[in-house]
């Protein structure tokens, strides 16, 4: 049952924060008990997590895009709001295996809506493995946190119109990317093979298959270090997790792990285009290059969960503004 409450969303600057309204108190619950059960299962797993993860960073902590960077000035250099720690988190795991992160991820989204914040809590994990292995632990993350928050929070879901059994038994399914395509070319007749997924083509597969994992997206619209696919040069062995109410939560893949292929993928990227645009040069990346030189690095793969979408599947909410303690957003500036 979708939940039908007034928006939290407020035109006044900060206005929110003076709200401690039982459905706000409900939203700190819900939340503290999602990462108690993301945390309780890579614990389990044999994750480590690393802490003090830096905010402000060169062009490094980027994501795909790089457009969405907020600039700062650190002592007269040029810098940015962290978006992913996934590179730096990349070079621990051939040495600790399995390890995880909670980070704040800024993006310098123009637009105030239902989707989109400036600031929202991100649950990295990178691992020596593949990606049906990865497949595996983002599943177990998920399904983690909403047991979770069934079994500690039933009066705070109630809130929101939702019950503990909305949580109970939680699966997905998983379609390539060109499957995909195939399945949505009925309602959209102008997508073709090569598009990005949005939004409305999200909420169709998840009509279709419920949650579900996207996987095997094509190179050119995914980040640079993914890894080509051995059978399909095409396309890179990546994976969106998609649910109902917020669409694609997670996003994760193998990385490539040789030297050469990554400085010739990163060189080739769109992304790269924009980062020279932005004022980065090639010395930005050397430090992450270098560590792959001469070097025997194992296959290795990860994700970045977003727990603001995870939270709107769980609250059963379509706006991501009603589905976070504190709105970062355009309109908010606390």
């Amino acid at each position: 049952m979708t939940a039908t409450l007034p928006s939290t969303t407020a035109t006044t600057t900060g206005a929110h924060l003076a709200d401690t309204s039982d459905r706000r108190l409900a939203l700190v619950r819900i939340w503290d008990a999602m990462f108690r059960g993301a945390r309780r299962y890579v614990e389990r797993e044999g994750f480590v997590g690393v802490h003090n993860m830096p905010e402000i960073v060169g062009v490094t902590g980027a994501c795909e895009n790089v457009d969405t960077l907020f600039k700062v000035d650190f002592f007269g250099k040029p810098a940015f709001l962290a978006q992913s720690d996934q590179l730096y988190l990349e070079l621990l795991t051939p040495k600790l295996g399995r390890v995880y992160a909670e980070i704040q991820s800024f993006r310098m989204e123009p637009d105030a809506d239902a989707r989109h914040l400036c600031q929202f809590s991100l649950f990295e994990i990178e691992h020596l493995g593949d990606l049906d292995e990865l497949i595996g632990h983002i599943s177990g993350v998920v399904q983690a946190a909403t047991r979770e928050v069934a079994s500690r929070c039933a009066d705070e879901l109630a809130l929101f119109g939702r019950t503990p059994q909305d949580m109970v038994g939680l699966t997905f399914a998983r379609v390539t990317y060109s499957d995909a395509i195939e399945l949505l070319i009925a309602d959209f007749p102008d997508l073709a093979w090569g598009d990005d997924l949005v939004d409305v083509h999200e909420a169709a597969l998840v009509a279709q298959l419920g949650p579900c994992f996207v996987t095997h997206y094509p190179k050119d619209i995914k980040f640079f270090n993914m890894k080509e696919n051995a059978g399909d040069a095409r396309v890179v062995n990546s994976t969106d997790l998609l649910l109902p109410f917020a669409g694609e939560s997670a996003g994760a893949a193998e990385r490539e792990h040789e030297h050469d292929t990554i400085a010739e993928r990163l060189r080739s990227s769109s992304m790269y285009e924009r980062l020279l645009e932005h004022g980065a040069k090639d010395e930005d990346f050397a430090w992450y290059l270098d560590a792959h030189k001469d070097k025997e690095i194992p296959l290795h793969s990860g994700a970045g969960i977003g727990m603001a979408r995870l939270a709107q599947f769980v609250l059963g909410v379509d706006d991501i503004r009603d589905a976070v303690p504190f709105i970062v957003n355009r309109d908010n500036l606390l």
